[in-house]
Parts: structure tokens; sequence; C-alpha cells
């Protein structure tokens, strides 16, 4: 009987010394709440408000703590330590009321002060703004958008289309997470058919802009056939400067890209240090006189030579055209070089995964290799026969006259 008395005195104690064990951090070791913030003042910010307050004198003050309601319901909390006197209170959509915000002091054993209620009015948030700038119309294959956000603010511009039952689907590439100041991108991959598409702006607390209706017939976009691309140098300012005859300018056409032999592309020779461009005739057919067999470009994809990634292709690429067999670097006029986009530094070369070209991954290379990086024109670009491709920088750091090209494939309109 003794014996049992012991063990069940030991469980007990073992079971107490658990419970009391199983207790993290320390518990409050006073109750007196903080004073309450004082001197409540805001600044109305686009879609936030930025309070300004004092905070109460207590030693032991940890936080002030404000909570506040978004447009669609979602309670929400921001904090700034004892240490400012300052909070920011973002989220906002609308500024058509009077916005409620709760303010507490907190200090270090948890405890709360009384609250401090005070009424705000924060200016509309940016996505109306952007979406009052937005302009959109038909483009190759789709249409294209282009945007104002001088604020820089984070947001989302979705376009979507409808499916054969009439219901909304997120168009082919249409979610644009955007946060630079002018923006212009394209939805493509639709057949020249009368189409519908819906388009809103959004913030990452679901703010949403009214959707704009855009009924258009997408421009025919088809792919340029390389039959009739032919080296040309009638620009005596870029001379040729092939590595050899076996990575002739002709491999960029030669529809060898990806898993194929290092030799399937065009490269200048060794060193580089002749010329940071190259240029050839995209319709060897066409007839200068009357314009026919010109193309007015949309996009051309730039694939690597083929286990070289981004190395040997530079960093920032400018693409040049003309319709003039007369066209030079030197000339003006009808005689000069016309500038594709208007990037003037260059399209930049990015590898999908936002790494630099040096530390692109495994699959960005791949990419860059196989698929192929897109550039794209923007809408109303010229018509062109003869194209220059030129090297503004490298990845790797070197000489831009030094580089390599593994296909470039066109697409457009023959006109």
């Amino acid at each position: 009987m003794k014996k049992l008395i012991y063990t069940l005195i030991l469980v007990l104690s073992l079971t107490f010394y658990s419970c009391k064990e199983s207790v993290i951090g320390q518990y409050p070791v006073e109750f007196n709440p903080p004073g309450v913030v004082t001197n409540v003042s805001y600044d109305s910010l686009p879609g936030a408000i930025n309070l300004n307050y004092t905070t109460p004198k207590d030693p032991d003050l940890l936080y002030v703590k404000a909570t506040y309601f978004l447009d669609n319901g979602t309670k929400m909390e921001a904090a700034a330590s004892a240490y400012t006197n300052q909070l920011l209170i973002d989220g906002y959509g609308n500024n058509d009321s009077l916005r409620t915000v709760i303010l507490n002091a907190v200090d270090l054993n948890q405890n709360v002060s009384a609250p401090i209620i005070i009424k705000v009015k924060p200016k509309k948030s940016p996505i109306y703004d952007v979406k009052n700038s937005l302009i959109a119309d038909k483009d190759f294959g789709g249409i294209y958008l282009k945007w104002k956000n001088p604020l820089q603010a984070k947001l989302i511009v979705v376009v979507t289309t409808p499916d054969n039952s009439g219901k909304p689907i997120l168009a082919i590439g249409g979610k644009f997470y955007s946060s630079i100041s002018d923006a212009l991108v394209n939805v493509r991959g639709y057949d020249s058919i009368p189409r519908t598409f819906y388009i809103q702006v959004m913030d990452r607390w679901g703010n949403k802009s009214k959707m704009d209706t855009l009924k258009v017939t997408p421009i025919f976009e088809q792919l340029i056939s390389k039959a009739y691309h032919a080296k040309w140098n009638g620009d005596a300012t870029i001379p040729y400067q092939e590595y050899n005859s076996s990575y002739g300018v002709a491999n960029v056409w030669n529809n060898k890209f990806g898993s194929t032999s290092g030799a399937d592309c065009y490269s200048t020779k060794s060193g580089g240090g002749v010329s940071t461009s190259f240029t050839y005739d995209l319709n060897s057919q066409a007839n200068n006189n009357t314009g026919k067999g010109w193309i007015i470009p949309s996009r051309l994809k730039l694939y690597a030579r083929s286990g070289a990634g981004y190395s040997a292709i530079g960093e920032y690429i400018r693409v040049w055209g003309s319709t003039s067999p007369d066209v030079s670097t030197t000339k003006t006029g009808v005689n000069a070089w016309k500038l594709l986009g208007s990037q003037l530094g260059g399209y930049h070369i990015t590898p999908p995964s936002g790494k630099t070209g040096p530390l692109a991954t495994t699959d960005d290379k791949a990419y860059v290799e196989n698929t192929g990086y897109d550039i794209v024109f923007p809408p109303g670009s010229p018509a062109i026969r003869y194209v220059r491709i030129e090297m503004v920088s490298m990845w790797s750091g070197g000489s831009a006259t030094g580089h390599t090209v593994g296909e470039i494939t066109w697409y457009g309109k023959v006109q």
C-alpha cells in the first residue's frame, strides 16, 4: 500500500512539473495599462494614411497599434515601435467616406491602453490613376496595353476574355504585376476575329477598379518565313565578322537551336573587336519600289547558342530596321536606321527567374536556348526589310564586339 502511495505521489509530481515547464515566455509582472496616445493628426496619402501622434510617457511602452478596416471589411492591424511617433496604415481603395481608426498603446507586459478613436479620409488608391491613364487597343494576335504609374505602386493588371460559354477566363499571358512608372504589355495568342477583352486594375489588398470592356479584332500575326532571309552587307559601316565560314550569319535562320551542336550559331571572330552589330535581309524577294514583301514586325524570338546560356548574347540589345538599301549608321533621314521600340538603352534580356545572366539557373538557360527570349515591338512599328541587331552590353562583362547568337525567329505581317 505504501509503495502504491509513493508511486502516485511521484506521478503527480512529474505531471505538475511538466505543466509548469510547458509555459513559454514571461508572466506579466504588472497589470497597469500604459497611458493613451495623444495629439493625433494625419496626412492623407494615395490609398493610405500616415498617422502622427505623441506617445505616452510610460517607461515600459513597447509599441502603438492601429486597428482599421479595408473597403471589403477585412480587419487590419499595423504597429510602430515606441521609438517613433508615426504610423503608416495602408490598403484603402476609395476615398468616398471617413474611415475609423482605433489607436492603442501596448507595453512590455502586453497591457493595452484605453482606445483612441479617430476618423480619417485617405486619398484614392493609385489603381484609379493607373486605370485612368490606361490605353488599350488591338495588336498582333491580341491587344496591347500601356499605362502610367508615377507613384510606382505595386499593382496587378488583369485581362480576361470570354470562353465559349461567355464566362470570362484569364487571357493568355493576361496577368501583369507591375510597379514601373511607364508600362507597355501585350496579350497575344488569338486569331484575327472579333473578340472581347475585359481589363481591370487591382492591388494586393483586393481593391479593384471598374472593369473596362474592349471589343477588337486582333491584327493578323504570322511567322515570317526564313526561306528568303539572306546575307546582306549594304551598310559598309557594319562589316561582317564571322569567326569562320562555319559560323556565318545564315546560322541565325537555319532552324537549328536548342540542344544542337555549338557550331549551329552565328559568332564573331575570336576576341571580337570589329563591330557591336550584324545585319541581314529579312525578305530578299521584296520589291523596294512597291513595298510588297516588306515586313511590319510584331516581335522576335532570340535564341542563345546551345550550352552558352546568357554569357554570349547581349544583356542589352537594340534592334534597328530599314527599307532603304542605302541605309547606314552615318546617314540621316530615309537612309538612317530606325530604332524598333522606345528603349534607347536597348531591350534588357533578363532570365525568367529574375537572376542576373551569370547566375542564371538551369531552367533559365534552357529557356533562352530552347524556347527563345521574346523581344516585343510596340504598336505602330515601321515596315522594314533590312535588320540590324546591336549588342549594347554583355552579361559576360566583355566587349560587345564579341557575341554569339543561336537563332532568331521573326513574327509580324508581310505587306
